[in-house]
């Protein structure tokens, strides 16, 4: 991806100064966050590194397992997610490789015994985009390499509710202004995917107020088309689990985490010789 291409999170064109304020609202948004961690540092202990984390933005699951003793790089399209990224590495003075590139189309030097992709920002990807994004990781993991693709799991009952009505999310203090931001969002969900907004209020001291309105689309993954994909794209499953806990993933699991390994081209054609 040309570096002159600005783009926030979301992977809407944004000016540089624009992007980086969404940056820091993302950052306001996830950092605690951690609910994870101690999944993607076991799978972490079990690999081994080098480890790719493709679409890694600020930074909040790369640096604990860098924190582990594990070589990290971090794969991102936003560069002002990376910027905060960085920052934070220095604070917690850790060496912490971040590239800017996309996952569709990136091609790094070595292979990795770990490639995870988490907090569901595969979905943002169009049906063949995914295809593109996988033959990538495909081409990066080493033989005996381990895969990790992390979405949520389409609800009915959400998408039967999420028709348009504004929430109100939560209420922060942003520390480095002093600021007050409040987050709200809404959603219209069909079968295939969302269409999500979020929206920041940010308001001053003087109790001026910046709004900030971003929009994107998430493109569903159901088990069986996840594991058909996988199938498609020269990975054998090894699990999908439902939840961090591994957990069997299940029709209502809130989770579908596929762990994967690379199939090699020659078991491909004895696996089609058989059939």
């Amino acid at each position: 991806m040309p570096e002159s291409r600005s783009v926030d999170w979301m992977g809407a064109e944004a000016e540089p100064a624009l992007a980086a304020r969404l940056a820091e609202l993302y950052e306001l948004d996830y950092r605690e966050l951690s609910h994870d961690l101690d999944f993607y540092r076991a799978m972490a202990k079990r690999t081994g590194g080098p480890i790719l984390e493709l679409g890694c933005g600020t930074g909040r699951v790369a640096i604990p397992l860098v924190q582990d003793g594990h070589r990290v790089i971090g794969l991102d399209a936003s560069a002002a997610q990376l910027d905060i990224a960085r920052r934070k590495a220095d604070e917690a003075n850790v060496q912490l490789q971040l590239i800017l590139g996309d996952m569709r189309d990136f091609a790094l030097t070595e292979p990795f015994r770990l490639i995870i992709v988490p907090f569901a920002s595969f979905l943002i990807l169009s049906y063949d985009d995914r295809f593109a994004a996988l033959a990538r990781v495909r081409e990066h993991l080493t033989r005996d390499g381990v895969f990790v693709l992390d979405v949520f799991q389409p609800d009915p009952d959400r998408i039967a509710a999420q028709q348009g009505a504004v929430v109100q999310e939560w209420s922060r203090i942003d520390i480095a202004t002093g600021n007050t931001v409040v987050k709200s969002s809404s959603s219209i969900a069909d079968v295939d995917g969302a269409t999500f907004t979020n929206i920041y209020d940010e308001i001053d001291g003087a109790g001026n107020i910046r709004r900030y309105v971003r929009t994107a689309r998430l493109h569903y993954l159901y088990r069986r088309e996840l594991e058909l994909l996988l199938a498609a794209t020269g990975f054998t499953v090894e699990a999908v689990y439902g939840s961090y806990d591994l957990e069997p993933a299940a029709a209502t699991s809130p989770r579908l985490i596929a762990v994967a390994q690379r199939r090699e081209r020659a078991d491909q054609a004895a696996e089609r010789r058989r059939r």
